[in-house]
C-alpha cells in the first residue's frame, strides 16, 4: 500500500508536469502564429504599395470574399484582379512608408481575425482580415476596409 501511494503521487506529478508543458508549448505556438500573421499583413500591404498583383492574389484563399470601401459590393477572388488593376495599377513611389497599428487578433484553430489601422500618406483606414490556415500556410479568406 505504501508503494502504491508513492506510485500514485509520481503518476500525478508526471501528469501535471506534462499538462503544464503542453499548455506552455500551445501558448508559445499561438504567439508565434500571431507574430507570423502580423508579418503577413506587413507583406500584404507592401505588395499593394508595390502593385505586386501576383503576390496579393497568392495570399488570397481560393474562396476569398472581400469588400474594399471603394467597391459598391463584395468581390470574390476572380473579380478581385479587376479591382487591383483599377486601383493598384502602378507601384507607389519607392519611398512610400506605411504603418500598421494593431487593434486586435483572435486565433481559433485554423482561422484568425485581425483588426488594424493602416496609416498611409495622410489617411488612415480600418481593416479587418480573416485568415485561414490550409496545411501549413495562411491565406486571406475575407477582408473589409473602411476609410476614417
Amino acid at each position: 500500500m505504501k508503494y502504491f501511494n508513492k506510485l500514485i503521487i509520481i503518476v500525478i506529478s508526471i501528469s501535471f508536469t506534462g499538462l503544464l508543458l503542453s499548455c506552455s508549448n500551445k501558448s508559445q505556438t499561438v504567439e508565434n502564429q500571431k507574430d507570423l500573421l502580423w508579418q503577413l499583413e506587413q507583406e500584404y500591404i507592401k505588395a499593394h504599395v508595390q502593385a505586386d498583383h501576383s503576390k496579393i492574389l497568392s495570399m488570397w484563399d481560393e474562396n476569398f470574399l472581400g469588400w474594399p470601401s471603394r467597391l459598391e459590393s463584395s468581390a470574390k477572388k476572380n473579380s478581385g484582379s479587376e479591382y487591383l488593376e483599377k486601383y493598384f495599377s502602378k507601384p507607389m513611389p519607392a519611398d512610400t512608408k506605411f504603418r500598421i497599428e494593431k487593434q486586435g487578433i483572435q486565433i481559433e484553430n485554423n482561422v484568425a481575425i485581425l483588426h488594424y489601422r493602416l496609416f498611409l500618406f495622410k489617411s488612415n483606414t480600418r481593416l479587418t482580415h480573416t485568415w485561414i490556415k490550409r496545411a501549413d500556410k495562411w491565406y486571406i479568406l475575407g477582408g473589409m476596409d473602411w476609410n476614417e
